[in-house]
């Protein structure tokens, strides 16, 4: 592993930001750290770039523990939210300036630099000055500006989050095609979920300051390990049910086989899951629906009052039934995820 965390977590005073928590990451991997504000994403990013110290663990980064080393002496290097570019330079002066500061041969930053612009896809940008820049073209000069050093580690905190939503997604796009690439190792924070989903080779979910589920982005949506994770990554309905033998009765009515310890639990289903009619599991009362374009979302309120959405595609069931039809909806097995309730 290239970063290894181990019993790492951080206080302020009384306050508990960050619990003790472990975390590997791979060479080339592109990892999200996904959790909602005041989970303490940002913090566990700020310990790996050496701008907070721990208040207790180790942090290793290729084999050497930089646990007590400012961000100065790690081989990592930060893309912080707000860019933080230099006003007074042009778009080559602020790409240049640390390979300045640390007293590289003008030619050799002239060749690095001219590599960076073509990588970001600013080749002709090079003596604009920042101001005159949209907020896409800045955030590919932060990012130029922190790889021209050559990281080990690039760690980028909410680095889209600035942008409006074309642009994030544009930018989406430029950060896979500069990471594939590269070939280097992304770590970056989001609170994001399908930003999180579309860029990260793993996730890391954090509630609390804990890390409570990490993993392919696939895997942690499919099966979620906590009814949090569930329902902060993608769309889910829950509904409440009491497992007796392996098998779980639903409070809004309906059975499903389920083997685990008895007790109460919470059922997940994700929206698109679900179907219309054939071989109904439960029933309810359509209350509105909401055209998407590719999908349909109806809403359902089932006899115990919970409401559940329904993902129609588009053209599937024609016609859709009105506000106030009772509708029967179905599942397959494979599609339900059964957490024990706390």
């Amino acid at each position: 592993m290239l970063v290894k965390l181990r019993g790492v977590s951080k206080a302020y005073g009384g306050t508990i930001a960050v619990h003790p928590l472990d975390l590997d990451i791979a060479a080339g991997d592109f990892l999200a750290i996904l959790g909602p504000s005041g989970c303490g994403k940002t913090t566990l990013l700020r310990m790996l770039g050496g701008f907070a110290a721990p208040s207790s663990g180790t942090i290793e980064i290729a084999g050497r523990d930089v646990t007590r080393d400012g961000p100065e002496k790690r081989p990592t290097n930060m893309v912080f939210q707000g860019y933080g570019l230099f006003p007074h330079m042009n778009v080559r002066q602020n790409i240049a300036y640390g390979l300045k500061l640390g007293r590289v041969a003008a030619s050799e930053i002239d060749r690095r630099v001219s590599e960076m612009l073509r990588l970001v896809r600013l080749d002709d940008f090079g003596n604009r000055a920042v101001h005159e820049l949209s907020g896409g073209q800045q955030q590919r000069v932060a990012l130029a500006r922190a790889l021209i050093m050559q990281p080990q580690v690039l760690l980028l905190d909410e680095p889209l989050g600035a942008l409006d939503l074309k642009l994030r997604k544009e930018m989406q796009g430029e950060l896979r095609r500069i990471h594939r690439s590269l070939g280097g190792t992304f770590v970056f924070v989001t609170h994001d979920q399908e930003e999180a989903l579309g860029l990260a080779n793993r996730i890391a979910v954090m509630e609390a300051g804990r890390i409570v589920q990490q993993g392919e982005p696939r895997a942690i949506y499919r099966e979620p390990a906590t009814s949090f994770v569930s329902t902060f990554i993608g769309d889910a309905n829950l509904l409440k049910g009491e497992r007796r033998n392996g098998t779980v009765a639903l409070a809004c009515g309906g059975m499903l086989a389920s083997p685990g310890r008895d007790g109460p639990v919470n059922v997940v289903i994700r929206p698109e899951a679900l179907q219309l009619g054939e071989t109904p599991r439960i029933s309810g009362i359509m209350t509105d629906l909401v055209y998407l374009g590719a999908y349909t979302k109806l809403l359902v309120e089932l006899d115990d009052k919970t409401e559940i959405a329904v993902h129609v595609p588009d053209g599937a069931v024609d016609p859709l039934p009105s506000p106030g039809a009772r509708v029967a909806i179905a599942w397959q097995d494979r599609d339900v995820r059964c957490i024990d309730a706390a």
